[in-house]
């Protein structure tokens, strides 16, 4: 076997075993059973996605310089440690160290597993195939994260809360050892004369006024990942409130893959059959009609809608991060990637702590129908130009293929 055909496999193993986080789906209940309130785990969760935020774009700029292969098996270290000392945590400052200390690790690993990914097609001469293989590994992905929500919801009915966040340092561990077999594709990697810094400047130069596909796909990627994130951690003290058994969160949390992974599994044909510019009027859907479901309906009823906003986190890379990938050379691949993260985590601590005051002032269901307000927002400016830049493209093509017919004529 090719060994950047072994690099697809291993990634794929890695993002797997990253998935494993078996403390997910009862992680709310740990925090409240250790003192937290729901303002205070939006705070904690805010300050975590500010760590990557500092983090973010320094790991992508040192995994640029490193190679994928030792980026890799340092966010795999970072995160093994990272769980075990969560482990541990009963304090919110205790929480908040562990909190930063796993943004570190996710930092090196944000950006640099999808630039291994594309860079290994290269070097096989597929890179048109990087939709169609991102969305099935991030498929497989949301299939081990249903497989360990499943596992972790039985383990917290037998088991101490402790074993859930331990479990998820040996998966990281698993990884390191899988991340060894990695071969480093050829890359063109020259430092700027100016220095790392001034290097980073001309990264984000390009990501924000060079490349117009660069700077209209970042952000619609990280407004994307802000509307999955702002209710995820509003679903367990729903399930709370409509009485369900702490057996059952793992499974509800599991089946929440579901629709992801289909989502991500056939992003590729969706595309293919709406449309480049119009299947990105669908991606508001899931949370501006999930949202106010979880807001509005009484009862049971009202578990549907958590299932309606997992589709746009399936949906979001396949189709989003082609336009980044295919306009970015390797050397500032997991940098640009970082930048789109790092603009996600930014929004949710701007966002995020508002939606975790209105839950505990207002209820539940304010907060679910902000949620949606501020995604309904951010989407209403962000989508439009990329959906018009497709449009004009098409019919370009279009064009461009009926041009010659009629010279010839």
């Amino acid at each position: 076997m090719s060994p950047f055909r072994r690099n697809l496999r291993i990634v794929a193993g890695v993002r797997i075993l990253d998935a494993m986080l078996f403390s997910i789906p009862i992680i709310t209940l740990y925090w409240r059973r250790n003192g937290l309130d729901l303002q205070d785990i939006f705070w904690l969760q805010a300050i975590f996605a500010l760590s990557v935020v500092v983090f973010e774009i320094p790991t992508g700029a040192i995994g640029d310089r490193l190679g994928r292969k030792k980026t890799l098996l340092l966010s795999a270290a970072i995160t093994a440690t990272g769980w075990a000392v969560y482990a541990w945590a009963h304090t919110f400052g205790q929480f908040l160290f562990a909190e930063v200390y796993l943004g570190l690790g996710f930092g090196f690993l944000s950006g640099t597993d999808t630039a291994l990914v594309y860079e290994s097609l290269e070097a096989l001469g597929e890179p048109e195939a990087f939709t169609r293989i991102e969305g099935r590994q991030y498929a497989w992905h949301l299939i081990a994260e249903a497989v360990a929500a499943l596992a972790g919801g039985l383990m917290a009915s037998f088991l101490p809360l402790q074993a859930t966040l331990l479990a998820s340092g040996v998966a990281s561990l698993v990884a390191f050892l899988l991340c060894l077999g990695i071969t480093e594709p050829q890359r063109h990697v020259a430092p700027h004369p100016r220095g790392t810094w001034y290097g980073l400047y001309k990264v984000m130069r390009f990501v924000f006024l060079k490349s117009e596909w660069v700077r209209l796909a970042v952000p619609l990627m990280a407004v994307c990942s802000l509307g999955t994130m702002l209710g995820v951690w509003l679903y367990q003290p729903l399930w709370e409130d409509r009485h369900v058994p702490l057996w059952l969160f793992g499974a509800l949390w599991a089946a929440m893959a579901v629709p992801a992974s289909l989502a991500s599994h056939y992003a590729h044909r969706l595309e293919a059959w709406v449309g480049k510019a119009r299947v990105l009027w669908l991606l508001p859907l899931p949370v501006l009609i999930g949202y106010p479901l979880l807001g509005f309906l009484p009862g049971a009823w009202a578990l549907g809608g958590v299932y309606l906003v997992p589709l746009l986190r399936g949906l979001n890379a396949p189709l989003l991060s082609q336009y980044i990938h295919r306009e970015t050379f390797s050397d500032k691949r997991a940098t640009v990637m970082s930048i789109q993260s790092w603009l996600f985590r930014l929004s949710y601590f701007a966002i995020g702590p508002g939606v975790g005051w209105l839950a505990k002032h207002h209820g539940l269901p304010a907060a679910f129908l902000a949620s949606a307000a501020f995604c309904g927002t951010l989407f209403l400016v962000f989508l439009p130009p990329l959906a018009r830049k497709l449009q004009k493209e098409s019919q370009g093509a279009v064009e461009g293929q009926a041009e010659p017919s009629g010279s010839a004529t």
